[in-house]
């Protein structure tokens, strides 16, 4: 089997043999522990300054590295590490913590010699301790400060005129389609003259249609020659006389009419001797041409002239009613879909998390939606003037068009506070634009079926008052339909002006445009108060769902390290203090009790499975959501109480990358802005030198790579000199260069500040963090990677490889098997070995239980056998008999190395029994009724 991963531990576990490449070229091979041997630049040994001893001549030679309180000893190889720490023990050191090489360290130095940049491996300085690279000076930042309303809505304005430079399709699209279709639609007003209210302008008059006045060729079945008096009806009706086709039977006439349907005009007919007399008209025309056939046929019955014409009653309808019902509703239609393209930019902006991260970093809810209306309504105001200057000069019979001023950028108001709405919780832009454009076109159309249906069915003396209900009932909750109604009062259509025979007289009327005026003020003012309650996190005690009780188990603490945090954080004066937080969703508890604080210059390492409640609860310290109990404060600020000053103290450098459409700079300067800091210039140029941007400063956020993208996002977090700094993933996606990259660049910025840091990642855990916290659901461990190692993990691991192998026989790796039960009573060795290695590990304490305090070392080669514990075993030791019986069992390489974090965190969650999230129904999925399942799907499969 062959894979590839940035994990290395994880290719240290399961690889029997490691290829590292490095720009296409092949860097090293081997297996874990030849490379480690080789390349892992040895064995380090930390030693904790408060053992006072006084050091041997030949350690002068050592490379070391001095901290506050311990010293770290660089050892080259197995052999010298054996010999050290035995002389360690004999000047009566016993509480030191002995390192070996890892393949992170072996990758790390070769991506130092390939990219010749030395600070990605140094051998002096071990991968736990890279937080002694933070500057003691901190940086030189002015303090964030709560900015005015208008200030900030200022920012976030000049933020959106930065964004348009670089996307300014949507609104272009957003202009022209109502402008176009506006001057489109006044070919309809051609001719349109001002509507009264007397009865005869409000009616239709159609022609009198006569046989003279037919224009088209004469074609006339008739018959029986005997009944059809030529001379007669040419005398009477010109022309017919030569036009008519003689036919002998009803059976004639209509094989005739059938053969010559598209010429016979206007009709035809045959009269049987004692017989009922037929005939035939042609039916596009309503009634005429049957009329005017039947007034043939009775003349040539009577033999007697007969003249006739036909004309319609009036009707109750304008004569230009038709125009202005098209030009209403195409241009209707039309306004209805350009408020969908305000939702485009809102829409990304919350699927990327941007505005997750303005309001986790200063930003206030009120500011941005009145920053974002108001530069939206430039748009709606440019639309509504070019409309009317349109509209009135093409003509003058429209009513009171500046109160149709008014109406349009009303409309253009509410309907993009609806679309922003929309955009609260939709998936996609396009989906955004579908609902918020898809809707005011429905809500149109229905509006003027109502009124269609209301003219056409209503009785006459009801009508008025349907229309009314009609309009103050739709109008309630849509912007489009109160834009129909105005439409329909400026052209007067249905007579809606009308107070008997005269117009109304105040066009401000709550029936006349004062309707629709007060429906989309009073629209508009609840749409915003609604986007800002939304977004502001606040909620309605009655809409609270009350929480699961919980039972006597969950009340206990797991450990007393969490018991004595918890008791701690009620009287601390901690920068960040996360008192006792719950969250539920319904009847799932997502977080208990989850207490701990953070003083100043600490890192906190906030750990745990997938599902734990990690998220949850970055998301209640950010103020995204609101705790079911319990509270957390920022220099004793309240994120529930006083969540606006609270996020003042924070900087948020989020799991995903946030990024707008703005370069490096203009990131920092906009959040610099929002944020309230003096000297926004000084301190951008801080940031950007900490975070090492300065090269990209002019870089499109979006064409940064993923490491550089993930600086931003701290930089960020770094504005405004935030006391409390919430990583979340720092180094997610990173390979192992990029990752200690990062991780320099946290330690460096983290002087001076509270940091949480929540990860994935094991290594950046140890490497950061002062303390660690591991939790599933509620805090399971808590402490400094040391004591957790001591607590929950105090064993040495080795890897051995026979010079044999990958060929080495079975009898030689059994006979290691039996030096080791031997030698180490106590060591659980693994099950099963494959291609000349066997791993084992070997407690450090005397008689601890593997049980309770270590792990298996790999789970693929399954279990191991554990013999109890009869004698002391040491590190010293350990080294002592690897060296002594290294060429008697022919071992070429072994690897000795402590408990890692990783193992540590196995063991703790796996005590508690905690399981992944979906790990049930991936167990459901291979047990015996999945496996069943499979196995009838592939008989159905072959049959």
């Amino acid at each position: 089997m062959l894979f590839t991963t940035h994990f290395l531990d994880e290719g240290d576990l399961l690889s029997d043999h490691i290829t590292i490449l490095s720009k296409g070229t092949l860097a090293a091979t081997g297996t874990a522990v030849a490379l480690k041997h080789e390349l892992g630049g040895g064995y380090r040994v930390k030693i904790y300054t408060e053992y006072q001893f006084d050091e041997p001549k030949e350690w002068s030679s050592i490379p070391r590295r001095n901290h506050a309180d311990h010293v770290v000893y660089n050892l080259n190889d197995s052999s010298a590490a054996a010999t050290f720490v035995t002389r360690l023990e004999q000047l009566g050191v016993t509480d030191y913590r002995v390192s070996g090489p890892s393949i992170e360290d072996v990758f790390l130095k070769l991506s130092a010699e390939f990219n010749n940049d030395h600070t990605l491996h140094d051998d002096a300085t071990p991968l736990t301790n890279v937080t002694s690279l933070q500057s003691e000076k901190g940086l030189e930042l002015a303090k964030g400060r709560r900015i005015s309303l208008g200030a900030q809505t200022w920012v976030l304005f000049r933020k959106r005129l930065t964004i348009l430079r670089r996307n300014y399709l949507p609104y272009l699209a957003a202009v022209l389609i109502p402008i176009i279709a506006g001057g489109l639609v006044t070919l309809f007003l051609q001719g349109f003259s001002e509507l009264s209210c007397s009865p005869e302008d409000s009616s239709s008059s159609e022609n009198t249609v006569s046989f003279a006045s037919l224009n088209d060729v004469l074609d006339f079945p008739a018959g029986p020659a005997s009944q059809v008096p030529n001379a007669l009806l040419n005398a009477v009706y010109p022309g017919l006389g030569n036009a008519i086709a003689p036919v002998a039977s009803a059976d004639a006439l209509n094989a005739y009419v059938r053969s010559n349907y598209s010429r016979v005009f206007p009709g035809g007919y045959f009269i049987a001797e004692g017989g009922t007399p037929l005939f035939a008209w042609r039916g596009n025309y309503e009634l005429t041409y049957a009329i005017l056939t039947q007034n043939i046929m009775d003349s040539s019955l009577l033999e007697s002239p007969i003249i006739t014409a036909y004309q319609a009653f009036q009707r109750p309808w304008a004569p230009s009613a038709g125009d202005t019902l098209q030009f209403i509703l195409y241009f209707g239609l039309a306004m209805s879909a350009y408020p969908g393209f305000f939702a485009l930019y809102p829409t990304s902006e919350r699927v990327a998390k941007v505005r997750a991260l303005h309001y986790s970093n200063g930003i206030r809810a009120l500011p941005l939606w009145l920053a974002y209306t108001i530069f939206d309504f430039m748009f709606v105001l440019l639309v509504s003037v070019v409309a009317i200057v349109i509209f009135t000069g093409v003509s003058s019979a429209l009513y009171a068009p500046g109160y149709l001023f008014v109406v349009f950028f009303l409309y253009g108001l509410s309907a993009l506070l609806c679309s922003y709405v929309v955009s609260l919780f939709v998936t996609s832009q396009l989906a955004s634009f579908a609902f918020a454009a898809g809707m005011q076109c429905c809500f149109f159309l229905i509006y003027f079926l109502a009124y269609m249906a209301i003219i056409t069915y209503a009785p006459t003396e009801s009508i008025d008052s349907y229309v009314n209900y009609a309009h103050f009932t739709i109008g309630l909750v849509t912007p489009s339909g109160n834009l129909l109604r105005s439409l329909l009062l400026t052209f007067n259509e249905f007579s809606l002006l009308c107070r008997g025979n005269e117009r109304a007289s105040y066009p401000g009327d709550i029936t006349v445009y004062g309707g629709p005026i007060l429906y989309m003020t009073v629209q508009a003012l609840l749409l915003l108060a609604f986007l800002v309650y939304y977004d502001s996190g606040y909620r309605f005690a009655f809409l609270s769902r009350k929480s699961r009780s919980q039972d006597a188990e969950e009340s206990e603490y797991p450990d007393e390290d969490v018991y004595h945090e918890a008791q701690r954080v009620n009287d601390c004066k901690d920068e960040l203090r996360v008192s006792h937080i719950s969250k539920t969703y319904g009847t799932n508890l997502a977080v208990d009790r989850v207490a701990f604080g953070v003083p100043r210059g600490e890192i906190f390492a906030l750990l745990g499975p997938n599902g734990a409640g990690k998220s949850t609860t970055i998301s209640v310290i950010r103020g995204d959501v609101h705790p079911s109990g319990g509270d957390v404060l920022l220099e004793n600020e309240s994120i529930v109480k006083q969540r606006a000053a609270a996020r003042l103290h924070q900087g948020v450098c989020p799991q995903f990358d946030a990024m707008d459409a703005m370069t490096a700079s203009e990131h920092l300067y906009f959040y610099a802005r929002a944020r309230g800091v003096t000297d926004i210039e000084h301190n951008v140029e801080q940031v950007m030198n900490a975070v090492g941007l300065s090269a990209f400063r002019n870089r499109m956020a979006s064409k940064l790579s993923g490491g550089n993208k993930r600086k931003l996002s701290l930089g960020i977090a770094l504005i405004g000199n935030p006391s409390v700094l919430l990583v979340d993933e720092g180094s997610s996606g990173m390979d192992a260069g990029a990752k200690r990259i990062m991780w320099r660049t946290l330690a460096a910025v983290s002087s001076g500040r509270s940091l949480v840091l929540t990860t994935h990642s094991l290594e950046e855990a140890d490497a950061l963090g002062d303390r660690v916290g591991i939790m599933a659901r509620r805090m399971l461990a808590i402490g400094t990677s040391d004591s957790l190692r001591r607590k929950h993990g105090d064993a040495y691991y080795v890897h051995l490889v026979h010079k044999d192998a990958p060929h080495t026989s079975d009898a030689k790796l059994a006979e290691i098997t039996s030096w080791i039960k031997l030698n180490f009573p106590t060591a659980s060795i693994e099950d099963r070995s494959f291609h000349g290695q066997i791993r084992f590990e070997v407690p450090n304490r005397p008689g601890s239980s593997m049980d309770d305090s270590s792990i298996s070392v790999d789970d693929k080669k399954g279990a191991k056998a554990t013999v109890a514990p009869t004698e002391r075993t040491g590190i010293s030791s350990l080294f002592e008999k690897l060296e002594a019986s290294k060429e008697e069992l022919g071992m070429e390489f072994y690897a000795v190395s402590q408990a890692t974090l990783d193992q540590v965190f196995l063991s703790i969650v796996g005590k508690h029994n905690v399981q992944e999230e979906d790990y049930q129904k991936a167990r459901m999925a291979t047990g015996a009724w999945g496996k069943t399942k499979a196995w009838l799907q592939k008989v159905a499969h072959d049959a």
